[in-house]
């Protein structure tokens, strides 16, 4: 495995039994679900850049909002979709653009501009946890799928390659939506969450670990809550993985602890992925200027293309050096 220096001792588990059968049908219903976007357009942003908001539905009638930046022009770019992270929306991310690249970015539904009428009250991941059939995260990880199919549907042969990027809450959706319907020609996720649920919530005490943890000191003996999370835990989705990968860990990281980072890490696949630590994550640390590197990296990757040596051990040497630094 690639993490020799460091390691994380995530018991291996199984996914649910009806796991693929789960998916199966979801993806099923999202395929019957007709995305109508509706595109409005607004100022144009930068010269040969085109921007509009845009508005499609996903898995249960939800309307998801968004936006797309779009080059000029005649000449194919790569696509990069993209998110956000756990109580937060999309930032309009003129910069990839700027790099070369066609953006398309969403809220997902309950978030920011993606109204939902029945959030739970005790937080969002809260939210249909009776099932995993009900669970806000099988919408969340279907409105990037839908997000993924709406961008490749509007640019059409003006989107060369597809990545899907996300951080965080974002990033563990975007694991999850590649490991279901993968589409993606490079796959980038930042300190990923929903890895190793018990061992998260037993470190973390921020973020959607405050309102799990706060919700099972209320239910102790809530076993379909912890069977819904078992759906969406990151570590069922890593091994599913098929393409290029590239993973930043976050070292330091009171949010979203390093170990259950570590332990999606060592489920992906070897051969097609590339990981990159870094001091720390999700903190005030000037050190998080760091993640800056990592994203002019991946950037570059999504702009010329995934080098056929992507995942061998000569270009992981020096990534837990430059975390330690």
């Amino acid at each position: 495995m690639p993490l020799t220096a460091i390691e994380s001792f995530a018991p291996l588990s199984a996914p649910p039994e009806d796991f693929d059968r789960f998916w199966k049908a979801t993806l099923d219903a999202l395929t019957e679900t007709s995305p109508a976007p509706v595109l409005a357009r607004e100022a144009a942003p930068a010269d040969g850049l085109t921007l509009d908001r845009i508005e499609f539905t996903s898995l249960g009638q939800a309307r998801i909002a968004g936006y797309l930046l779009a080059h000029d022009g005649p000449e194919p770019k790569p696509l990069v979709v993209h998110s956000h992270g756990y109580n937060s929306q999309y930032d309009v991310m003129l910069h990839w653009a700027r790099a070369g690249c066609h953006v398309l970015g969403i809220d997902f539904r309950g978030f920011g501009r993606s109204r939902h009428a029945s959030l739970a009250t005790g937080g969002y991941v809260l939210t249909g946890i009776e099932s995993p059939q009900t669970s806000i995260l099988r919408g969340a990880v279907c409105d990037l799928v839908q997000a993924r199919r709406v961008a490749q549907s509007l640019l059409g042969w003006r989107a060369s390659s597809l990545t899907t990027y996300g951080f965080s809450f974002g990033g563990a959706m975007a694991l999850m939506a590649s490991a279901v319907e993968p589409s993606s020609g490079l796959v980038v996720i930042g300190q990923p969450t929903f890895g190793w649920h018990k061992e998260r919530l037993r470190l973390s005490q921020l973020g959607s670990s405050m309102e799990l943890n706060r919700y099972f000191d209320q239910h102790p003996e809530s076993a379909a809550a912890l069977q819904t999370l078992d759906y969406f835990d990151s570590l069922h989705y890593a091994p599913r993985l098929r393409s290029p990968t590239m993973l930043g860990i976050g070292l330091d990281d009171d949010v979203v602890p390093s170990r259950s980072v570590l332990a999606i890490a060592n489920r992906l696949p070897e051969a097609s992925t590339e990981i990159r630590f870094l001091p720390v994550a999700h903190s005030a640390d000037p050190r998080e200027s760091l993640w800056a590197d990592f994203d002019d990296e991946w950037l570059a990757l999504a702009r010329d293309g995934v080098p056929a040596d992507f995942g061998s051990a000569h270009r992981r040497l020096g990534t837990i050096e430059r975390a330690i630094a």
